[in-house]
């Protein structure tokens, strides 16, 4: 009987560990981002010489040109309409019938949001790197909450925050809280330690404590919107029924807990002004509003293509007054086409976790993390309508988590594909063959 040859062992194949790129990039984000959250030059004394912030962004972006091989060009519509958004109000500062250097000035300061947003799509690859970014946030924000209810500040009776910037007023203080809830609840329902639950479960009740302190009437509607589409979420999507009696409980809490600031500042709202000057702070503040928002309508109608010139509102209002609402700031201050990107960039974050529902490959973490960003967009959708808060960073922060997340779920999703379906290798585009 011939003898038949024996063939090689065949050598065992070990996966391939996947490393993730832009590393030195990403660190410098999360320091740029605990840097942004708790403003350190706030309380350390002389820090604010050196502007820890712009330094830390400077040193990443030179991380990032120095990574220039590991880069993925193609970007997606979110950031190409930020891009144009950012051009609108440059277009508007040489046109500004109002002030061209202070429309210039502020043109400046929100060119900063494009780099950030550009390092978060090109860094957050993974979902370890997602939960690092959104829980240096929710964590930051909730210490600062925490901070606030013990150094106590009060003007009006309203709690301030403990650090200056996007925390110094109540409403945006109530606002920065109203977006971190959702996230602090995701890591809740993903911890799978008890006492971290626990841990998480007083942090939330410390940071809604902060927003009913701050007596924002803005910050309350975000909040129980926040909260009831978590609740429908879990309760009738995640058929989880049980939840919905947690709404008539939390509705006596929050009436409990929200002390007499919070509910004289809603009945005060309509009284007549004639009531006494101790006594109609929050309806002359509504009013206000209310003539604000007429006139900004009327300047976007005067200067419907470049508008005012950002930040120039203030001025023509009369009395150095904002909009206190983030849609007639943008249309009044950069025209129509800077309101129509604006939206563009929140339908797209909308549709990111649209696709993400929808992906099979989307765990129970992603599902999570997609219904916590969108209980976090639709709080800022009706926040942002009693703000002005268009050229800070966070809102455009919100639309790259979700950018991060879907890119995430959809290359997991191609790479569990069986065999059958994967493309042949000669038919794989160039640019995914490089970035593997």
């Amino acid at each position: 009987m011939e003898q038949i040859a024996e063939l090689p062992a065949s050598p065992i194949l070990k996966p391939k560990i996947r490393r993730e790129p832009l590393e030195l990039v990403f660190a410098g984000l999360l320091v740029f981002l605990v840097i942004y959250f708790i403003r350190p030059e706030d309380w350390i004394p002389g820090l604010e010489i050196i502007h820890p912030a712009r330094a830390v962004g400077l040193l990443t972006l030179v991380a990032l040109v120095f990574s220039f091989q590991q880069v993925r060009w193609h970007l997606p519509r979110e950031i190409l309409f930020l891009i144009l958004l950012v051009a609108q109000f440059w277009l508007s500062a040489p046109f500004s019938p109002v002030w061209k250097i202070g429309a210039f000035n502020y043109a400046v300061g929100f060119t900063r949001v494009v780099p950030l947003v550009l390092v978060m799509y090109l860094t957050i690859r993974t979902m370890k790197r997602l939960r690092v970014v959104l829980l240096v946030q929710a964590v930051c924000v909730a210490a600062v909450a925490v901070a606030s209810i013990i150094a106590g500040a009060r003007e009006n009776g309203r709690l301030q925050g403990a650090v200056a910037g996007i925390f110094g007023n109540s409403n945006d203080l109530a606002l920065i809280i109203d977006l971190s809830l959702p996230i602090c609840l995701a890591f809740a329902l993903t911890a799978k330690i008890p006492w971290k639950k626990l841990v998480w479960a007083v942090v939330m009740i410390l940071m809604t404590f902060a927003v009913l302190l701050t007596a924002s009437r803005a910050g309350a509607l975000a909040l129980v919107v926040a909260a009831l589409f978590c609740l429908w979420r879990l309760g009738i999507g995640g058929r989880g029924f049980h939840l919905l009696l947690l709404v008539p409980l939390a509705l006596v809490a929050v009436w409990i807990l929200a002390g007499k600031s919070l509910e004289q500042r809603f009945e005060k709202t309509n009284i007549d002004a004639a009531a006494g000057a101790k006594t109609n702070e929050a309806s002359e503040s509504a009013d206000q509003r209310h003539q604000l928002f007429l006139e900004s309508l009327r300047v976007t109608a005067q200067h419907p293509f470049l508008g005012v010139g950002a930040g120039n509102f203030s001025i023509t209002s009369g009395v150095w007054r904002v909009t206190h609402n983030t849609f007639t700031q943008v249309s009044s201050e950069g025209g129509v086409p800077a309101l129509i990107f604006y939206l563009l960039i929140l339908g797209c974050g909308v549709a990111n976790l649209r696709a993400v529902r929808k992906r099979r490959a989307a765990g129970k973490e992603a599902r999570l993390l997609s219904m916590a960003l969108e209980a976090t967009l639709a709080a800022y959708l009706v926040g942002s309508f009693f703000a002005s808060v268009a050229y800070e960073l966070f809102p455009y922060c919100v639309v790259a988590y979700t950018t991060a997340l879907n890119l995430i779920v959809t290359r997991t999703q191609a790479e569990s594909r069986p065999a059958a379906e994967a493309p042949p290798p000669d038919l794989v585009p160039v640019e995914d063959a490089v970035w593997e």
